[in-house]
């Protein structure tokens, strides 16, 4: 059996880029009755918690409830470290570091040539997670009894370029969103095809209704509809011999685990992102703070750089979300 969390941190803001995750965990047992979900929180009591929960234990929820937690950010960091450690075997030591594991930057989707600078390389190369070993040496993510492993994880970067690129070509942030989620489930598609998969995502905005998207997406699949209401949004994809079902619902990152380690990566990514480009602008604006790039704030800051930005040449279109 294989499972599937995905999510997504950064569809609104105006800076910076949609960081998209899949955190794929799989069974090499032949399981009588699978469970349709994980449960991390339960299968991994001893050291697994959720947000503000017992500080000892590695925190697993909605990357937001993490977040605003004290010395959130770095829980953040922890857990997206706990997640390539189970993954790839990996405790990169900075975000440059984690940019290689995850081989981010071959595919230039990260956009940050354009911030390369004494400032902004000292954010990319910074030393990180120096107080998590205590935590990730007990391996938090690891079954006790071996039942399932987390096998992998597949990032989607889409900066600010590629983000105006496909506003551009599809004209709408949604369809944007969708094509990054499109690359995450075809990839889940396409593993092994022997195992059943099964794949939880939070919604799309508050779109409610995926067949046409996913028809698109996926011509050559035949793509059975389940219930389409408040609570979930359900499909099955079938090509023999794989086939592959799909729920997406409401705050899935509070209630499905793999749904949570998802968010966590996907939010850890964007916030070192803009670790590095604040530290780009802070170095060029004297007197400027930085910020976390979404609407209003957003605004605040690129008044106050836009003029140094026509005086550097960086045209608004690599840094400036249109929508």
């Amino acid at each position: 059996m294989r499972w599937v969390g995905i999510d997504e941190a950064g569809y609104g803001p105006n800076l910076g880029p949609l960081v998209m995750t899949a955190v794929i965990a799989e069974s090499d047992q032949a399981i009588v009755r699978a469970p349709a979900e994980l449960d991390p929180w339960g299968d991994l009591a001893e050291t697994v918690d959720r947000a503000a929960g017992d500080p000892a234990k590695l925190w697993v929820d909605d990357s937001k409830a993490i977040h605003r937690a004290k010395d959130g950010r770095q829980r953040l960091e922890m857990g997206c470290l706990a997640v390539l450690d189970a993954a790839l075997g990996a405790r990169p030591r900075s975000f440059a570091d984690l940019v290689a594991a995850l081989n981010l930057a071959d595919s230039g989707q990260l956009e940050l040539e354009p911030w390369a600078s004494p400032a902004a390389s000292a954010a990319l190369a910074r030393p990180r997670w120096l107080d998590s070993a205590a935590i990730l040496d007990r391996r938090p993510l690891a079954h006790p009894r071996g039942d399932w492993r987390i096998s992998e994880v597949r990032v989607v970067v889409v900066g600010p370029a590629r983000f105006n690129e496909g506003l551009a070509r599809r004209g709408s942030k949604a369809a944007v969103h969708f094509e990054a989620f499109a690359r995450l489930l075809r990839g889940a598609w396409e593993r092994e095809p022997a195992r059943p998969t099964r794949v939880v995502s939070d919604i799309h905005g508050g779109r409610r209704y995926y067949l046409e998207p996913l028809s698109e997406a996926f011509p050559e699949i035949w793509i059975d509809r389940g219930r389409e209401d408040r609570q979930a949004s359900c499909y099955t994809l079938r090509a023999e011999p794989r086939s592959l079902e799909l729920e997406l619902r409401p705050k899935a990152d509070g209630s499905n685990g793999l749904v949570a380690l998802a968010s966590i990566v996907s939010k850890t990514i964007r916030e070192l992102w803009m670790d590095v480009f604040n530290a780009y602008w802070l170095d060029q604006v004297e007197g400027l703070r930085p910020t976390a790039g979404y609407p209003v704030d957003a605004a605040r800051f690129r008044a106050a750089i836009d003029v140094r930005a026509q005086a550097l040449g960086l045209d608004p279109r690599i840094w400036w979300r249109a929508r």
